[in-house]
């Protein structure tokens, strides 16, 4: 359902204020209906029944006679039925106290509309439904819309809302009820008392526990990794280590721990005792498993910073090789011209020139690093002693578990700074083992530490090494369909994602497209089109769009008229015509105050703005109360559906259409400055400041429809793949244009597998290789660039693994960034890896042929590209300055900084399309011409001229108050201004 319509769903009256566009989807009716509508005895009863079909089209339940109904309503119906407008106001007046017959249209309007009443098996199947959804995505705000949306789509009748609560209210607590005997069947009541009594402790130390535990890191360094081993062993002599429930799944844990967390603990104490047991078991579980990620994300960190402050040093004090050739050339020419030296002499000068060369140091760069490193040992083993505690596990034996365990155990010995000489070591890098086997003991103990390290750092990141207390770091068997629902369901996986079961009908059909597109590729050589030599593919530059006087002066004509724009006016115009404010808070704002204070925390989270500095500007809205609704807020979910319902109003205007393909789409990362203190915190390599990143997708018809923080220096490939997915409309992006950081060969294939194509503009293009089969015959003249080397029956033998693999991203047993990271290069000589990596190499080429041979398929990834980059302009110009430290240290509030500051760029390119519009039909009536479209292409809807982003808010709410706030007006208000009839 458009999420325009979900605020009119269980509406009992008429909305005071209805667009043009609102009153034909709802009130205008399809011939069948007409014909039912004209069999009505009189003109009276013709327009109550057409007034029955439209409201119950519109708001999903019947109209009751005692309602007010608008003016233009009954002008609207009379005009589309050609009747004459009644002298009435009401339902009562229009029926005469003829309640059967007002029944009578009711109950034949629900029929012909194909609904029918609640009745209680359909109520217990509503139960169930509310049930799973809580299990899935648990805490939504917006719950009793999310019933009403499926009662509509059922054709269901709605009830009123106190109906709506009370069977809202039974699931839930019928689903925490299931909870909680599940917790305390797991836990028992006397370990579950243990915990809460400890959660409400005071450390002299730290503080009350509550408070202790769910704080974050302060900043990147060993003092912080140290904090958080203390609160990891603190949890684990609390026994919340211990296995975990699997039906209570992550999103439930973050869910009922975030509502531990955001009330004191002083007021915890009062809530009801079993719901406080589920809360304290999953605040418990949440602070273990994020206290777990955050160490060995900052432990990973703390590697590569360590192993790079290591490799500055080894360059510092190592001599530059040409440097040295060149000085002992240059001695060696010295002495050759010199002609008053004698034999004897320069023989003697070059021996002593040849003797100092020799003298030059032949280690490596490499083992110098790795000397280096070891003299840091003092710095790596306080680490190593805590790391050896955690319960590391492997779905089989590993190196480094057995690596850990010889650390464990010489840690716990007597001798603890030596590595005994008879100990039976594991099979780690190669490159330290030579260093095991030194008779320096200590040195031999200080090799085998860093080598365990880099090992882990390894294993993490592919997943043969995790942790059970863990959200990030869990094991590769956990992220895929369980085996047993794999082999007995498989035939319904690969049917939903539309792919054959035999791999090789999979990769024929790939060869296929090759075949095609070398012979294209080998014409346009032939033809002198493309350049291909031994150093790669060579194209000529793609010129620059002309510009054209034409289309300058129709940008200008487009914005000559457009109001000058304040930021709180964009919302309020906005949030008119498609109430977002009331998708944020699941229903109508109580009052002109509580509406500013959506649009408060809207512009908290977007922009560098805090509550305090808002509040300043609103004085009427306290800096508390703005913290509060940012809270409420927070719920990514919530301020992304907002934001979708402001794309979608964009794109109804026709002139949307003219911009660029629906099918077309570009994701790209944009950096956010934030403090150098929060610990997620990476050097933007540009502007060289501490800063977070947020990844946005963008349409090639403009608009953000999905967005998501992530950290940088991080690939964006699986971020890439998971926008697609997780976006509400995904089945009609076909291409999806990434920069080289969006792109991997396995993300490549991935995204095929998922029904859309990965367009990578690759950095280096005309070095990429070309790849196809073993044995494969290739054109002539392309056979410097063709590597057959993919081997099709490695492939075919995981080829039903990766298909699994892709099956589960699908299905959200995890996202794609999850299963990007565990199948990086970090998995290289896996066989499930090699056979996606071989799968998108073949497809790469089939990109690259089109993009070789297609100078019109090139132009248009880069204009997709170029938008991605035209919005981030308008989001730096909203956004202005550094992320609040307490905006940036969680993901969660993170996150509602990158859905705000989509959900305003939406507001601001929705504003511009709307008077675009207005502006475009003023021109084409005046002129009698239609507008061309590739004019209308050419013209963004980015402009910034006039429009002003910061400043002192004021927010005219009285203006909007009809179509925001209409239960907050009075009836005998609008009739006074004649809204409605006497």
């Amino acid at each position: 359902m458009d999420h325009w319509r979900i605020p009119y769903l269980g509406q009992g009256h008429f909305p005071v204020d209805l667009t043009e566009f609102e009153f034909s989807t709802f009130f205008s009716f399809s011939p069948s209906e007409r014909e039912l509508i004209a069999n009505r005895r009189t003109d009276r009863y013709r327009l109550g029944f057409a007034l029955h079909l439209g409201f119950l089209r519109m708001t999903g339940r019947t109209l009751d006679a005692c309602k007010q109904v608008p003016a233009a309503v009954w002008k609207h119906l009379c005009a589309q039925l050609d009747i004459d407008p009644p002298d009435i106001g009401t339902l009562r007046s229009l029926y005469d106290n003829r309640a059967n017959t007002l029944l009578d249209h009711q109950h034949l309007a629900y029929q012909t509309l194909g609904f029918s009443v609640l009745t209680e098996h359909r109520r217990r199947y509503l139960v169930r439904w509310i049930k799973e959804t809580l299990t899935g995505r648990p805490g939504i705000p917006a719950l009793l819309d999310q019933v009403k949306v499926w009662l509509y789509e059922h054709r269901i009748l709605i009830p009123n809302v106190r109906t709506l609560r009370r069977i809202v209210k039974e699931a839930v607590q019928a689903h925490e009820a299931t909870l909680v005997d599940l917790v305390v069947e797991f836990f028992g009541k006397e370990c579950l008392e243990k915990w809460d009594t400890a959660l409400t402790a005071k450390n002299p130390e730290k503080g009350v526990v509550q408070r202790w535990l769910w704080a974050v890191p302060l900043r990147q360094s060993t003092g912080q990794i140290a904090e958080l081993f203390e609160k990891i062993e603190y949890l684990r002599l609390l026994f919340a280590s211990r296995h975990w429930p699997q039906d209570i799944n992550e999103a439930l844990v973050r869910h009922y721990a975030k509502s531990c967390a955001n009330r004191p603990p002083s007021v915890s104490k009062r809530i009801y005792k079993p719901r406080r047991y589920l809360e304290t078991a999953c605040f418990l579980r949440y602070a273990l498993c994020a206290a777990t990620d955050q160490v060995l994300h900052m432990l990973r960190r703390w590697i590569v910073e360590i192993t790079g402050e290591a490799s500055r040093q080894v360059d510092s004090g190592r001599r530059d090789a040409h440097a040295a050739l060149e000085e002992l050339a240059s001695s060696v020419k010295t002495l050759a011209v010199d002609t008053t030296l004698e034999i004897g002499a320069l023989r003697q000068a070059l021996i002593q020139l040849a003797d100092n060369a020799m003298a030059w140091p032949v280690k490596t760069r490499r083992e110098l690093v790795r000397l280096q490193l070891m003299m840091k040992s003092h710095r790596a083993r306080p680490l190593l002693r805590k790391l050896v505690i955690l319960h590391f596990q492997a779905e089989n034996r590993h190196p480094v578990i057995d690596a850990l365990g010889v650390l464990r155990d010489v840690y716990a010995s007597d001798a603890g700074s030596e590595l005994p000489p008879d100990t039976l070591l594991p099979k780690l890098s190669r490159s330290w083992r030579q260093s095991f086997d030194c008779d320096d003991r200590a040195q031999a103990l200080r090799a085998f530490e860093w080598a365990t390290l880099f090992s882990l750092r390894i294993g993490l990141r592919n997943g043969t090494v995790f942790i059970d207390h863990s959200f990030g770091f869990r094991s590769r068997s956990t992220l895929l369909i369980p085996e047993a629902d794999w082999r007995a369901k498989c035939n319904h996986y690969y049917g939903h994602l539309k792919l054959p079961q035999d791999p090789k009908i999979f990769v024929s059909r790939i060869v296929e497209h090759i075949d095609v597109g070398l012979e294209r590729l080998a014409e346009a050589v032939q033809a002198g089109k493309v350049t291909v030599d031994g150093r790669g593919v060579h194209l000529p530059p793609l010129g620059p769009d002309e510009e054209n006087a034409d289309v300058q002066a129709l940008r200008t004509a487009l914005f000559v008229n457009r109001p000058v724009g304040q930021l709180p006016t964009i919302l309020l115009d906005i949030d008119s015509q498609i109430r977002f404010s009331w998708l944020l808070l699941g229903r109508e704002p109580h009052s002109r105050k509580e509406l500013l204070l959506v649009y408060a925390a809207i512009l908290a989270h977007g922009t560098s703005m805090s509550a305090a500095d808002l509040s300043r500007m609103v004085p009427e809205l306290s800096a508390e109360a703005i913290r509060q609704m940012m809270k409420m807020l927070s719920d990514e979910r919530q301020l992304q559906q907002a934001s979708s319902a402001i794309l979608d109003f964009m794109h109804r205007h026709p002139i949307a259409a003219h911009w660029g393909r629906s099918d077309l789409a570009s994701s790209d990362m944009m950096s956010l400055e934030t403090t150098r203190t929060v610990w997620q915190a990476r050097a933007d390599p540009r502007r060289r400041t501490a800063s977070v990143g947020v990844y946005t997708h963008v349409r090639d018809r403009w608009g953000i429809f999905y967005d998501q923080p992530i950290l940088l220096k991080e690939r964006q490939a699986g971020a890439a793949i998971e926008g697609i997915l997780r976006q509400t409309r995904q089945a009609d992006v076909a291409q999806l244009a990434v920069d080289t950081h969006g792109y991997t060969d396995f993300a490549m294939a991935v995204a095929k597998c998922l029904q859309f194509d990965l367009c990578p503009r690759l950095a280096h293009m005309r070095d990429r290789q070309l790849y196809v089969p073993l044995d494969h015959l290739v054109p002539a003249e392309l056979e410097s660039v063709v590597a057959g080397d993919i081997d099709i029956d490695a492939i075919a033998a995981s080829y039903d693994e990766f298909v699994r693999l892709v099956a589960s991203i699908q299905s959200g047993q995890c996202s794609a960034v999850q299963a990007l990271q565990r199948y990086g290069s970090a998995s290289s000589g896996y066989s499930v890896y090699a056979a996606g990596v071989s799968i998108g190499r073949l497809l790469r080429t089939v990109f690259l042929i089109d993009y070789f041979t297609n100078p019109a398929f090139r132009r248009e990834l880069q204009h997709a590209l170029n938008r991605g980059e035209a919005i981030h302009v308008v989001q730096r110009a909203i956004h202005v300055g550094k992320v609040p430290t307490e905006l940036a240290k969680r993901p969660d509030r993170l996150s509602a900084v990158s859905s705000s500051l989509a959900l305003l760029t939406n507001a601001v390119l929705a504003w511009n399309t709307h008077h675009m519009q207005h502006a475009a039909d003023a021109i084409e009536s005046m002129t009698g011409d239609t507008l061309l479209p590739d004019d209308l292409r050419r013209i963004a809807p980015t402009a910034l001229e006039g429009i002003n982003l910061r400043g002192t808010f004021d927010f005219p709410i009285d203006d909007y108050a009809m179509r925001l706030l209409p239960s907050t007006k009075r009836v005998s208000a609008f009739m006074a201004q004649g809204i409605f009839t006497a």
